[in-house]
């Protein structure tokens, strides 16, 4: 017979038989395989990010503000009107103004601030905005007070 004892006796001849000494891989080999396909599939999922945030650095942040030409800043107010470059514009244009800013400044900056008591979602949702408009470039600001 083909395989492993399971039992220490051999019943047939009445003496003791000898240790179990091989190991059933398959089972191991299997639960390695499945967890290779469970992070196959999970890793695109976790690795992928719409933001990339970087420290601000001084020197940067004078480069940046010499270079540009064109920005687009944009300001959050605590009754969720939007100033553009300090102007008052409607939700509602907010896309194609940004777009056409977009297209007619070289290096696609722009630049969200908001008051105190704006939530985070709105912040978001204009920086998702700027994004899908073109912005290359975004900044979150505090406004001085």
């Amino acid at each position: 017979m083909y395989g492993t004892k399971f039992s220490m006796n051999d019943r047939k001849n009445g003496k003791k038989g000898r240790a179990v000494t091989d190991v059933n891989l398959t089972s191991m080999v299997d639960v390695c395989l499945t967890l290779v396909i469970i992070f196959m599939v999970s890793y695109p999922l976790v690795m992928q990010s719409g933001i990339k945030v970087s420290a601000p650095s001084m020197k940067k942040a004078k480069t940046i503000s010499e270079e540009t030409e064109l920005k687009a800043e944009i300001n959050l107010n605590e009754d969720y009107t939007i100033e553009l470059n300090g102007d008052l514009i409607a939700p509602e244009l907010l896309t194609d103004s940004l777009k056409s800013l977009m297209a007619a400044s070289k290096n696609k900056l722009v630049v969200v601030s908001a008051e105190e008591n704006v939530l985070h979602d709105h912040v978001v949702a204009i920086l998702d905005e700027a994004k899908h408009c073109g912005a290359e470039q975004l900044s979150i600001i505090k406004k001085k007070k």
